[in-house]
């Protein structure tokens, strides 16, 4: 067993962000604090991180994919759409920046494991739900509250993670394993899409709520095995699960909310997610209206499997730009501005009246530079603020969450007035991306600040 564990491990160090002699992409990381996690915590934790994440964002995407037949079925309008779909983003704005504080105040790993609990729960009972609803005739107020319970659960996850890598990995790996465990959100896009194209075909869309609940329970099992594994070992050393430090409980907010680099990220943020969530909640329905013929395996799986790649890479990228003299500040400056500018022109070459292929091929294109985010912005929390990085990534993702229910709420509304001019929401976003760039390049930093 010992020698299989072995061989196992010096496989999988040819392509995982650290190995076992603790080194990051070829550079030397300095020891973890004995209270962190050691060479066979990290390994374990970050993988169950990461497939996390990919459960948390394939339950997420289950919907979006199955919205069109579940419009045909309940005869929803494209607003009644939208209005669905932006309500899981009411919720999940509403806990990002209380979890992000609770996670650093106590601790996110158990945090996590139960809020993870109630959406998995969630997920699996949602065909059930609105069946019910149905039958009471008022199906669309059900939906809703599904939806922002189910964003108020999920809203936990990732605040959480972040606290959890933040305080268990030293300042050289923090960016590059954060940003490996988001690259799993990206993951479970593209097995909801796959499968869930499948399912949808053969087996209706009740039945992809149903896999996506039941292969998350079986995540959340072996996160519980590697939670009690670790709260075992730390009990018999005398040492705390998470213990918090005393920074931790004194954030503060005045000189964070004082900075312009702070609110440059936020806004390159924003504008960043405001793209991402308008491709997430609507491309399945736009190439169903527009495509009509077209592989639905095709335009569920091939944008997200772009940006899988790009955002397991995109850390690497920019720690490989870093080390050649360039500033931190410089090196996500670069990165972001090249996420954003890159898919506001993809945005604008968009046009219903090219060719399937054409239209799938820039879409891909426009997710997978999307993914260079993961080197830029998203890790700002990390640079921002090392002792409360989870009260901060809360307040960015509070900010992203809002277009995920201004964003496609608006698109929704839009389509609507327009009788589904799709050309003026792909436009309208790539116009907010420019700005996000223009206002990161200007203000942003990669400096501490709290």
């Amino acid at each position: 067993l010992c020698t299989k564990y072995s061989s196992i491990s010096s496989r999988s160090s040819q392509w995982f962000p650290f190995n076992r002699s603790g080194r990051v992409m070829g550079k030397l990381s300095s020891p973890v604090s004995e209270k962190g996690w050691n060479e066979r915590e990290r390994l374990l934790w970050s993988l169950s991180l990461f497939l996390g994440a990919a459960m948390l964002y394939a339950s997420r995407a289950s919907l979006p994919i199955a919205i069109a037949k579940i419009s045909l079925e309940l005869e929803w309008t494209k607003a009644t759409s939208g209005s669905v779909l932006s309500a899981f983003f009411w919720g999940y704005a509403l806990t990002q920046i209380f979890a992000g504080s609770l996670a650093d105040r106590y601790g996110g790993e158990r945090i996590l494991y139960v809020s993870s609990l109630v959406w998995i729960v969630l997920t699996v009972a949602t065909p059930l739900v609105l069946d019910i609803a149905v039958l009471t005739g008022r199906p669309v107020p059900f939906a809703i509250l599904l939806r922002v319970v189910t964003g108020v659960a999920q809203g936990f996850y990732m605040p959480s993670m972040a606290s959890i890598c933040s305080r268990n990995l030293n300042s050289t790996e923090k960016g590059r394993i954060f940003g490996f465990c988001l690259a799993g959100t990206h993951l479970g896009v593209v097995i909801a899409g796959f499968i869930g194209s499948w399912l949808l075909t053969n087996y209706g869309w009740r039945s992809l709520f149903h896999f996506i609940g039941a292969a998350a329970l079986l995540w959340i099992a072996a996160y519980h095995m590697i939670l009690s594994s670790t709260s075992e070992k730390r009990k018999s050393s005398n040492l705390p699960l998470l213990s918090a430090s005393d920074t931790a409980l004194d954030i503060p907010w005045k000189t964070l909310f004082t900075h312009p680099g702070f609110w440059a990220a936020s806004v390159a943020h924003y504008t960043g997610s405001n793209a991402y969530f308008m491709i997430f909640n609507w491309l399945p329905t736009f190439f169903h209206d527009v495509y009509p013929e077209a592989n639905a395996v095709l335009y569920n799986v091939l944008p997200s499997l772009a940006i899988v790649c790009t955002s397991i890479t995109a850390p690497y990228v920019a720690a490989k730009i870093h080390s050649r003299g360039h500033s931190l500040t410089r090196t996500r400056k670069f990165v972001e501005g090249a996420s954003l500018l890159g898919m506001a022109l993809l945005l604008y070459l968009i046009s219903p009246l090219e060719p399937f292929g054409v239209t799938l091929a820039l879409f891909t294109l426009a997710m997978a530079i999307r993914g260079l985010h993961h080197g830029g912005v998203s890790v700002n929390p990390t640079d921002f603020a090392p002792n409360h990085t989870g009260a901060v990534f809360g307040i960015f993702n509070s900010f992203g969450a809002i277009t995920g229910f201004v964003g496609t709420f608006v698109a929704g509304h839009m389509l609507e007035a327009t009788n589904n001019d799709w050309t003026a929401v792909f436009w309208l976003t790539a116009v907010q991306n420019v700005l996000g760039a223009v206002v990161y390049a200007a203000f942003g930093t990669a400096q501490p600040i709290i």
